[in-house]
């Protein structure tokens, strides 16, 4: 069964190809080398959120359309709506590069919110991005740092911020463990 990275890489690859663009051309776009595009579409490389972000806005999609189909054959339990619920088991999950993973924890179906669950290795730090909406996270466990524009928070354990997400906005784990944090965007950007 191939990776979620795979399945990522291959949908970026046909619409790139759909909407007659070259790898060279994408590279222009997004401001990445041809050759890590390339590397993201064979499903060798895992690309960082400010990475995902720049290829779905060159590509015309929400970044929610590059994982669809992740989720292929994890429907609800019989009986259950899969427009509302989402079983722990069926997350789709999102490994980055620097060893972030974030999980779905709302139906791919939900265009309005987004809630995702963060797990932040020691030390990792995610790249300066930006997009559409409003977003506020919630730090459950150790202490990350926030920056939004020109404005840096310190967020330790049960602290909550929230902010414009058309603003440049990174996060950096300042734990010396793991810290996990629960975000809640709109409209949805995955």
């Amino acid at each position: 069964m191939p990776s979620a990275t795979q399945l990522q890489g291959s949908r970026i690859r046909s619409l790139r190809k759909l909407k007659g663009m070259t790898l060279i051309q994408l590279a222009k776009k997004t401001g990445l080398s041809h050759g890590y595009l390339s590397q993201i579409e064979r499903g060798l490389s895992q690309p960082s959120i400010a990475s995902l972000v720049d290829i779905a806005q060159a590509l015309g999609v929400t970044m929610q359309w590059l994982f669809s189909e992740s989720q292929e054959g994890s429907s609800a339990d019989q009986g259950e709506r899969s427009d509302m619920l989402v079983r722990k088991h069926q997350r789709v999950e999102i490994q980055y590069q620097d060893g972030i993973v974030d999980q779905l924890l709302t139906p791919r179906s939900n265009n309005n919110l987004e809630v995702i669950y963060s797990t932040y290795p020691s030390g990792t730090r995610s790249e300066p991005y930006s997009h559409k909406g409003h977003e506020a996270v919630l730090v459950l466990q150790g202490s990350l740092e926030i920056d939004v524009a020109d404005e840096r928070y310190v967020l330790e354990e049960g602290d909550c911020l929230s902010f414009t997400s058309s603003e440049p906005h990174a996060h950096r784990n300042l734990s010396n463990g793991e810290a996990i944090a629960v975000w809640f965007v709109t409209p949805a950007s995955f």
